[in-house]
């Protein structure tokens, strides 16, 4: 049976999500492979010629979808997870764009799945790392994810004039969830970002421009690369592992940086309201883990501390 790669509905479903959504691009790839997963198993195992006819497709088929990744074991909980959100997400868009009339996916039951606590480094570890960057960029760019709880991927469309140095704050242009945000800047961050700003960066504008004619995003962007275009999400997660291998500090990525900014605030009593308002979540159930980080960490610290 031949796979549709070019379904008409999830094609619409990704342009709402990109358009009215504002999801990121990691976001929607990851969809859209959840999706195509879907048919592929759709086509493999039913008698439906491609493209699907979703007013067809029933829960029992997708029981059956979400039985064959149980069987195999790479799957994890919380990848099937995902894809039952995903497969929910979309038929209820369907139902709203009065594409079907009923929800198949509607008694789709979630696995369970076990609440693993945010990965987080201490803050003489982070210290190691700032120090460990001997590149003036890589420096300033650990410096402001750790200092704003930022993703990364907000951290790459940050642009010269969503920096206020009047009050060390930066804006958060369409977040995830196409949310705006501020951010702030910590005591130590807010100089060493206009040190780059005005050093630094100029210099590296300068170079690039002797090698071809940049377009105009590149004098937008707060954060360009040696070639001096817009840094990307691959290079700050590759030089950031490889700073953290060399400093002794095991899987330390630019989403552990968020988490330890997040995990060190609740330590030091900050009100959750305030974290979840930087960390930019719409909810508080999901900034409310660190509360629980902070207590294991707690305890932690209380058994090596009384060690007899």
């Amino acid at each position: 049976m031949t796979i549709s790669m070019n379904d008409y509905s999830i094609e619409a479903f990704m342009d709402y999500l990109t358009i009215e959504k504002g999801c990121s691009p990691n976001t929607i790839k990851g969809y859209s492979h959840d999706l195509y997963g879907l048919i592929e198993f759709l086509n493999r195992n039913s008698d439906y010629a491609s493209p699907i006819n979703w007013s067809s497709i029933t829960l029992i088929q997708l029981r059956g979808y979400l039985a064959n990744l149980y069987n195999d074991r790479k799957n994890k909980n919380s990848s099937i997870h995902r894809r039952v959100c995903s497969i929910k997400a979309f038929f209820k868009f369907l139902i709203s764009n009065k594409m079907i009339i009923a929800d198949p996916s509607e008694e789709l039951q979630y696995p369970k799945r076990p609440q693993s606590l945010p990965k987080f480094v201490p803050k003489d570890s982070i210290q190691i790392l700032i120090n460990n960057a001997n590149n003036p960029l890589h420096k300033v760019i650990i410096e402001v994810l750790y200092s704003t709880g930022v993703r990364c991927n907000e951290l790459r469309n940050m642009n010269i004039d969503d920096v206020n140095f009047n009050d060390s704050s930066i804006r958060i242009n369409s977040g995830k969830g196409g949310k705006d945000r501020i951010v702030l800047l910590s005591k130590r961050a807010a100089p060493r970002l206009k040190e780059y700003v005005d050093g630094y960066r100029q210099k590296m504008i300068k170079k690039a421009e002797q090698r071809k004619k940049l377009p105009l995003d590149s004098y937008d962007a707060l954060f360009i690369s040696n070639r001096g275009l817009r840094i990307s999400n691959r290079t700050i997660q590759d030089f950031i592992s490889k700073i953290s291998e060399n400093s002794g500090l095991k899987n330390t990525t630019p989403h552990v940086l968020r988490h330890s900014f997040a995990s060190h605030l609740v330590m030091d009593k900050t009100n959750i309201r305030v974290v979840q308002q930087l960390l930019g979540h719409a909810s508080l159930e999901t900034t409310q883990i660190y509360a629980n980080v902070s207590t294991d960490y707690i305890k932690s610290e209380f058994q090596d501390k009384l060690n007899f």
